[in-house]
């Protein structure tokens, strides 16, 4: 493909997405072969700024063709773009383009304002594919106790707190994410220090404390995990995780929660679910099944599939807690 037909490309894929209305200041302009790029290959906008992010397979001839198309036909102040090794460790990031802030930039979000950093590693700060999750969620938040856990840098904590929430609980592992939730807070217009901030081990987090103290459990684990001394896995923590995360919450309360994982399904989830509240004397209630959001598209032959970032891979529960 040509310069001048991938840069068609690109330009069509911004156009689908701007039929819709005014384009959020973070979204995902180029979504792999849905957009006609290159499996593994993503593109995000970033205010004025632009954010290419290559799996190691995708050929460099072609992460180069893509990158400065992108950059001419968007007209972008620059373009960072990060490289995904099947080792985390190999994968990087850097400044292919233009210019990007050394610093944090601010993004809008609904009413929020939130702080992403473009060249600071492979991840920016914020999960774009959980936007429309995050506005969800604000409808459960108003009037209620919130508790984030894995919180990374506090999105779904600020919108929390923007919808009326009466005092958030981030909770993660990382306290650098933690500061950074807070500095969300504060470029959103809100003081953090009327909510609580925990760097802890999420597992044993939900094991202590007060039962029936939440009415909205926010959970977005990893499937993998190192730190404070042990290995977190999805799987073999998930029954741990969900006792304490409905156990926190009061009659009525709602847990949103989001995985990435492969093998985990729908039934199994709900599944894993309904024993955890079983064993509190309660029950769940399924109140709606989330996806990937509309920037995000996928091929249909990918419905159903969990491929990375390159299928249908998101899965977003809303369950409800009831006293039986």
């Amino acid at each position: 493909m040509g310069a001048e037909q991938i840069q068609a490309s690109i330009l069509a894929a911004r156009d689908r997405r701007a039929a819709r209305g005014p384009l959020p200041d973070a979204c995902r302009l180029l979504n792999g072969p849905a957009d006609g790029a290159p499996p593994g290959l993503t593109l995000d906008r970033y205010d004025r700024w632009l954010v290419m992010t290559a799996r190691a397979a995708v050929p460099a001839a072609e992460v180069t063709a893509w990158s400065a198309a992108a950059f001419e036909a968007l007209g972008a102040e620059g373009l960072v773009l990060k490289t995904l090794e099947t080792r985390a460790v190999d994968s990087s990031s850097r400044v292919l383009f233009g210019e990007v802030p050394g610093e944090r930039v601010p993004v809008r979000e609904a009413d929020a304002t939130l702080l992403c950093a473009l060249d600071d590693g492979v991840q920016t700060g914020l999960f774009l594919d959980h936007r429309e999750t995050r506005i969800r969620a604000r409808d459960f938040a108003a009037g209620v106790e919130v508790l984030n856990l894995f919180s990374y840098t506090c999105a779904f904590s600020v919108h929390a707190a923007l919808a009326g929430a009466t005092r958030i609980t981030s909770v993660d592992v990382s306290r650098r994410a933690l500061d950074w939730g807070r500095d969300n807070m504060t470029a959103s217009g809100l003081d953090p220090d009327r909510h609580r901030w925990f760097a802890d081990d999420v597992v044993r987090h939900v094991g202590r404390g007060a039962p029936k103290a939440y009415g909205l459990v926010v959970l977005d684990p990893p499937v993998f995990g190192r730190a404070k001394g042990r290995t977190f896995s999805l799987v073999a923590d998930l029954p741990a995780l969900l006792d304490g995360a409905i156990r926190k919450l009061v009659d009525g309360g709602v847990l949103v929660f989001s995985t990435h994982h492969q093998a985990l399904e729908d039934a199994a989830l709900v599944g894993a679910a309904q024993g955890a509240a079983a064993r509190d004397g309660r029950r769940v209630v399924v109140v709606e099944r989330m996806g990937l959001p509309w920037d995000h598209p996928v091929e249909a032959a990918s419905l159903g599939r969990a491929e990375t970032d390159r299928g249908d891979y998101l899965k977003t529960l809303v369950l409800r807690v009831e006293g039986k």
